[in-house]
This record gives structure tokens, sequence and C-alpha cells, in this order.
């Protein structure tokens, strides 16, 4: 179930936002339908909540457990997005949510060139949650990558 679950998330919800630095990270967002048919268009919506920081910690524990190396890049992708929303902000903290541009290729050198970056932030509350380093210490334990608990 949880290889099937995890490909419908990789085609409908995971997506590689577009950074100021063209990191390659990855974030979860929300899947939208125009509601015309019983399925409807699907659409990601680029919003990063962060709630879904527990996206890494998850396919990192599952890489191993199915020993998809694929997969265990992918969840280092995800805690490399949570360490950056962390990194980017003038506190040093990631925001309850925010909003991204999807990064596609076709466009990007276009739109580099129309805005400065590409977040905004639409509730800058910081209230305690454990995701974020949770998946950072998962990842840790799973890696022994000594960066990980320094940027910690």
């Amino acid at each position: 179930m949880y290889e099937y679950a995890l490909a419908v998330m990789k085609r409908n919800i995971f997506y590689r936002p577009m950074t100021r630095n063209n990191t390659d990270v990855r974030l979860a967002g929300n899947l939208g339908s125009n509601g015309k048919t019983l399925v409807g268009e699907l659409e990601t919506k680029a919003k990063a909540q962060y709630f879904s920081c527990f996206a890494g910690s998850i396919v990192s524990i599952a890489s191993k457990i199915f020993e998809n190396e694929e997969d265990l890049v992918l969840g280092r992708k995800f805690v490399e997005g949570r360490l950056w929303a962390y990194e980017i902000m003038p506190l040093g903290i990631m925001p309850e949510t925010m909003y991204m541009v999807i990064y596609k290729k076709k466009w990007r050198e276009k739109v580099d060139k129309a805005i400065k970056g590409s977040e905004t932030v639409d509730d800058t509350r910081y209230i305690l949650r454990l995701e974020a380093i949770e998946s950072v210490f998962i990842l840790y334990r799973i890696t022994g990558n000594p960066s990980l608990r320094d940027r910690a």
C-alpha cells in the first residue's frame, strides 16, 4: 500500500520549488481539483505547510525498509527542503505556511528575471512543531552525516 501511495504522492503532491540559488530540494504541497468531473483535473498547489515536514522521515525510513536508494535520495531532498526553509528566513525559523513557485525548467530563466525570490509567507507563526527536527534526526541516524546534526 505504501509503494502505491508514494507513487501517487510523487506524481501529485511532491514538488521541487523554485529557489533563489536553484537548490534542488523537495516539499509536499496540496492537491486541488477543478471539480468539473468526479475526479476533476488535478493540480499541485505549492503551499508548504510545516506539518508536512514529516514527509522526509517517512520516505527515508521506508527507503530503508524497502531497500530503495532512490527514495533515500528523495528523503534527503525533503530534509534539505526543510533546512533550506529555515535557513532562508530572516530569523532562521521556518514559518507555519509558505507558498512557492513550482520549478519548471522551461520557464526557469524567464521567471528568475521577473522575480527576486519565489517564496511568500502566509502564516509566520512558529508553534513548536517537531516534524522538521524529527526528519533531520531520522535522516542523520540513517546516514550518519554529521552536517545534519550540526545544521539541526
